[in-house]
């Protein structure tokens, strides 16, 4: 019987011996997680005692240190969560190694040639959920767009005197108070300035008129008229916007500019105004936001990627443009998950269904942009591991030596 216990032990200790090199093998493998062995008694009803067996090998998810690199793409996870893999027959696999790159379709894919998955996004960039897709990096340039809303947020001073708007000059700054100039870009991507003129006309209730330009002529009610298109402001006696003429919907200082023909192969300009932030107070006439919707053509420059999962592709223009979302998914057992190889594991029974969903969203870590995570062995206790599943080696190849001895001393014996 003691023959069998020590076979037993041989084996235990072989089993160790193999988990522990694994680890010492992968200490320097990306995502890769340690694993170790765990023993249970065999009970023996004749002997009270029938050696050891290896009740389970055990992962353990804990975190690894994050190592920096060059690539944008390269992702690191900061928490709990996987990344969701999907190989060319559909089969998803969960890994923490985070070394993508991209194939020669343009979608982000690891070293495996398996895809990385996650969540679109609508026109305006806002993620759609509930729908697990591949993340293509789109890498063409973005052609020119035309300005269509001009939002601006100023304090026109109160303590100023009123004029007369009739007497308006745009070449005469004393017939006019105050100024804004924004840049514009037509259908093509020209620049086109846009510059309003604030007149005080009114002190009770206080009334301003703004007039425009654009390049320098006078906007009109409609081509060829003649008439110079005005918007009224009024402000209450909080120096708050109250109503404006004309006015789009029911917000004072949304309206539009008439439509303006640019005479140089471009769309005609319609401008959405917007100054509903506009104020009117006794402090000096200050600007504090002046932005417009439009840009010119840009070409493509690269990608980053946040902490929240969001794939942006900026442009030499200035602008960017979020191309989709990388997922993440958690388990309710991660203990359960069957390792598959390449450092990656696949859903089971006793994993429990993924609950996936953005970086830094209920259990799921934060990413980590240009960097992977290291191997979480720890080498130290992994050599003490060594030298001790060594020793229990050896002490069942003794136990067995031992037995083998004593049953030949019976056997010579009797």
């Amino acid at each position: 019987m003691s023959m069998n216990t020590g076979v037993s032990g041989l084996n235990a200790a072989s089993q160790s011996l193999n988990t522990i090199s694994n680890n010492i093998a992968n200490a320097n493998t990306t995502g890769y997680k340690s694993m170790n062995t765990q023993f249970a008694d065999v009970y023996s009803s004749a002997t009270g005692s029938g050696g050891v067996y290896v009740a389970a090998i055990e992962t353990n998810f804990a975190q690894g240190d994050l190592l920096y690199t060059s690539s944008a793409t390269d992702l690191a996870i900061e928490g709990g969560g996987f990344f969701v893999m999907e190989d060319s027959n559909g089969q998803q696999y969960y890994t923490r190694a985070g070394n993508f790159s991209t194939d020669k379709d343009g979608f982000l894919v690891n070293n495996q040639g398996q895809k990385l998955m996650g969540f679109a996004v609508d026109g305006n960039g806002n993620v759609i959920e509930g729908q697990l897709v591949e993340l293509p990096i789109n890498t063409a340039d973005i052609a020119a767009r035309s300005t269509s809303s001009l939002n601006l947020g100023a304090n026109l001073d109160a303590r100023v005197d009123v004029l007369d708007a009739d007497e308006f000059d745009p070449a005469d700054p004393n017939s006019y108070h105050s100024t804004t100039t924004t840049t514009v870009y037509d259908s093509l991507g020209n620049e086109q300035q846009v510059t309003a003129y604030y007149i005080k006309t009114a002190d009770e209730p206080a009334t301003w008129e703004v007039q425009y330009e654009i390049n320098g002529e006078r906007v009109e009610t409609a081509p060829g008229s003649g008439e110079y298109f005005a918007a009224t402001l009024t402000f209450d006696e909080d120096g708050v916007l109250a109503s404006s003429d004309p006015m789009s919907g029911t917000t004072p200082g949304v309206f539009d500019l008439p439509e303006v023909s640019l005479g140089n192969g471009a769309s005609p300009l319609n401008l959405e105004m917007n100054v509903s932030d506009f104020s009117q107070f006794g402090n000096d006439f200050s600007v504090s936001r002046n932005s417009q919707d439009g840009y010119q053509a840009g070409s493509f420059l690269g990608v980053s990627i946040s902490d929240e999962g969001a794939i942006v592709a900026t442009y030499s223009n200035g602008e960017s443009m979020i191309q989709g979302y990388v997922a993440l998914a958690n388990f309710p057992n991660t203990g359960g998950l069957t390792t598959a190889g390449n450092t990656s594991w696949t859903e089971s029974p006793e994993s429990g269904s993924p609950i996936i969903g953005l970086p830094g969203s209920g259990t799921l870590g934060k990413l980590t942009s240009s960097a992977l995570e290291n191997s979480n062995v720890n080498m130290s206790g992994e050599l003490v591991d060594m030298i001790v599943a060594q020793s229990a080696y050896q002490a069942n190849t003794k136990t067995i030596s031992t037995a083998n001895e004593n049953t030949r001393y019976l056997l010579n014996t009797f």
